[in-house]
Formats: C-alpha cells, sequence, structure tokens
C-alpha cells in the first residue's frame, strides 16, 4: 500500500546472512555514509539495507542513501527474483557495518556471528580506488625488492 507515494517495505531473506562484496573497492562511499563518531569510535553500527537492481543483474546494497556493496554471485540469483516480486515496494533488510582490520565491512543479515565474518572468496574483484589529494591520484609505491 501506498501512503503519500512511499511504496511499502517488503522484508528480504537472506536466510543466515552475508558479507556484502566489494568493500574493499567502496571505502570511500563507507567514510561517506558513516558519522563521524561512528568512523573514530570504530564499533559496528546497525544498518537498515535497501537493496536494489544494479546494472549487469548486480544486486546493489544502499545504507544512507549511498552504494555500500554488492550482493555476492552466490546470493544474487534468490535475492534478483525477491526484488523482481516486490516490483515496486522497497526490499529491505538488517544489517551492520563492522571494520575488519584496515577496511569497513558490510554484513547483511538479523544476526551477524562473533567477530569479523570473512567475505566469501572472489566477492571482492574490484581494486581499492587510487589514494587522492585535493583530486589528484598519487602514484602507488613499487616494491622493489633487487
Amino acid at each position: 500500500m501506498r501512503l503519500f507515494g512511499r511504496h511499502a517495505e517488503v522484508p528480504a531473506e537472506v536466510g543466515d546472512g552475508f558479507v556484502a562484496g566489494e568493500a574493499v573497492a567502496l571505502q570511500t562511499s563507507f567514510q561517506a555514509a558513516l558519522t563521524g563518531h561512528e568512523r573514530a569510535v570504530r564499533a559496528p553500527v546497525p544498518a537498515e539495507l535497501l537493496l536494489e537492481p544494479g546494472k549487469g543483474g548486480r544486486v546493489v546494497l544502499v545504507w544512507r542513501n549511498v552504494v555500500v556493496g554488492f550482493v555476492p554471485p552466490a546470493h544474487e540469483a534468490d535475492l534478483r527474483g525477491q526484488l523482481n516480486r516486490a516490483g515496486k515496494d522497497r526490499l529491505v533488510c538488517p544489517g551492520q557495518v563492522y571494520r575488519d582490520g584496515d577496511v569497513w565491512r558490510l554484513w547483511v543479515g538479523a544476526h551477524p556471528p562473533a567477530g569479523a565474518p570473512a567475505p566469501e572468496p572472489g566477492s571482492d574483484r574490484l581494486s581499492a580506488p587510487p589514494t587522492r589529494i585535493f583530486g589528484l591520484a598519487l602514484p602507488r609505491p613499487v616494491d622493489d625488492e633487487d
């Protein structure tokens, strides 16, 4: 039912949950979505996630109006089907943003396991963005072991 132009929310079924992909490449997005206090404390942050269709059949995870991850290939077909069934309604699920070493990651599901769950192999396919100062990309140092 639509009330004042808003679409209803449909809860996504994500089973036991999973770690979202492409966290390494989307660190700038995490920094934009987190508050200054959340970045400083580095404690896990609860997240209400919106699932949306992406290019090439991918399923995109949106938090605070920022794309913060992609559904890994193992869960993509099921969630794409749920998106199709939801139609114009919003497909949502709970999640948690947490720190895994130097990287912010996203757990998709109600209850993350203790510690920092590891992503599925192959879920981080994009490389990290280059370091920039005033919009100019800095060259990465090369390790010379001669």
